[in-house]
């Protein structure tokens, strides 16, 4: 069998939409963070009962149950806004994330090795 260039081309761009799709989620992991432990994002929201007598935590939230799914679309809408929004802090984010959240680093980088790790396999494969 001859190896076709048109099937590792459709290889090497879905494994580079992987890895794109892998630091863009890193991205928004590493934004996240920054703006939740320096700018306060969203720890107002926390609508955890803090007065708990049997200390099991009930969250206010669910008590609604009709609520979740519109709460969830709300919170992944906010988390990929705060990812653009972070933007032009991107040396301040990266600096926050190398001194208070290395493993974050490290694991969205395992993420990214893996990836290619998987397209290198693929490409021995096809």
């Amino acid at each position: 069998m001859s190896r076709s260039n048109d099937g590792e081309a459709s290889t090497s761009k879905i494994i580079v939409m992987l890895m794109l799709a892998i630091a863009f989620f890193g991205w928004a992991f590493f934004a996240a963070a920054y703006a939740h432990s320096e700018e306060g994002w969203r720890q107002a929201d926390s609508s955890t009962n803090v007065a708990d007598p049997t200390a099991v935590g009930q969250d206010e939230r669910f008590e609604d149950g009709g609520s979740i799914r519109r709460s969830s679309k709300s919170s992944l809408k906010d988390f990929i806004w705060n990812a653009f929004r972070q933007i032009p802090n991107v040396f301040s984010v990266i600096a926050f994330n190398f001194k208070n959240r290395l493993w974050l680093i490290i694991l969205f980088a395992c993420l990214e090795a893996g990836a290619l790790g998987l397209g290198y396999a693929m490409s021995k494969i096809d």
